[in-house]
């Protein structure tokens, strides 16, 4: 029956925010029922993952989202933010090679953009094993005959490594660690992190750039969902100053593929965007914007509508 769904609303990144989530359910016409939310006309929600880490509602978010799910009012993927709670709860080794047992290391770094869901659900914890449980059901992406959602990156392939690895694009426990290393990652843990987290390119030789931070840079994201040619300047993501850039086009960029022009419509988050949201290409779309909640209306259209960006009022 999914298969053939044509129409559904995709929301992106929650964070534990569960006003931000409920406002934009309301605004789309969900209601709140007894057993879940529900749209009357029989509508059902697309969720993009990071349901957790950020807000300080995390176990409520889990709980409205599984409900949905559960009565058949919504489908799920799997977050990066998801993946790093498998791997920070999970025994094992990791790339940072620390001594603390876990395969996503208990720095302060990892463990702060952790804590709001750590104080709901310790280390540990049956509640905690019964959510990451949950987690290893998300799939990694969905792709339906007329739309396809991923958290942060669509490549064909990566796509098909993921396919014959899993089958149905769900993770199995035995490949948590491969997915452990980010460094000198293998061929499927590529595959999976690029698709969660976003591909990176290394700029031409000789050319870097000042990060927000203060940092210096040499690899940069790439607006990777707009087809064509494309400079590094105008293709950049998250760089404080483009004309730090080079002005010529991206060739050879590091094994990233832009999206065809003549795909299907791809919806994806991850990447907090600063502006104001955008239709930025007619078959693929963000959703991620820190400072306006938004949406989009899907109704089995091939080429996206700036009329169906749903823009939630704060």
């Amino acid at each position: 029956m999914l298969q053939n769904h044509s129409h559904i609303d995709v929301i992106p990144d929650i964070h534990a925010d569960l006003d931000r989530l409920t406002k934009t359910l309301t605004y789309l016409g969900y209601r709140e029922s007894a057993s879940c939310w529900a749209h009357p006309e029989g509508r059902i929600v697309a969720f993009l993952g990071d349901f957790i880490d950020g807000g300080d509602q995390n176990s409520v978010v889990i709980s409205l989202v599984r409900a949905m799910q559960l009565h058949g009012h919504a489908i799920a993927i799997m977050g990066n933010h998801e993946l790093n709670a498998l791997l920070y709860h999970e025994q094992g080794e990791n790339s940072e090679r620390t001594s603390d047992g876990f395969m996503r290391a208990h720095t302060l770094k990892n463990t702060a953009q952790h804590e709001t869901f750590l104080k709901e659900f310790p280390i540990g914890a049956p509640q905690t094993q019964e959510v990451l449980d949950w987690f290893m059901t998300l799939p990694l992406f969905i792709d339906l005959p007329g739309i396809r959602l991923v958290h942060a990156y669509w490549d064909d392939r990566h796509i098909d490594t993921i396919r014959r690895r899993t089958g149905d694009a769900r993770l199995k426990r035995d490949d948590l660690q491969e997915l452990a290393f980010e460094t000198d990652a293998s061929p499927f843990a590529d595959a999976v992190l690029s698709s969660l987290k976003g591909p990176e390119a290394e700029l031409p030789h000789g050319h870097s750039f000042t990060d927000i931070k203060g940092h210096t840079r040499t690899a940069i994201r790439l607006k990777w969902w707009q087809a064509g040619v494309r400079t590094w300047r105008s293709s950049a993501l998250s760089v404080p100053r483009s004309d730090d850039l080079p002005d010529t086009p991206v060739i050879e960029s590091g094994g990233i593929n832009f999206y065809g022009a003549e795909e299907k419509p791809v919806f994806f988050g991850h990447y907090k965007m600063l502006s104001q949201p955008e239709l930025a290409a007619h078959n693929a779309l963000c959703l991620d914007y820190i400072e306006r909640p938004c949406a989009y209306r899907w109704n089995g259209e091939q080429l996206l509508s700036t009329d169906n960006l749903i823009l939630v009022p704060k």
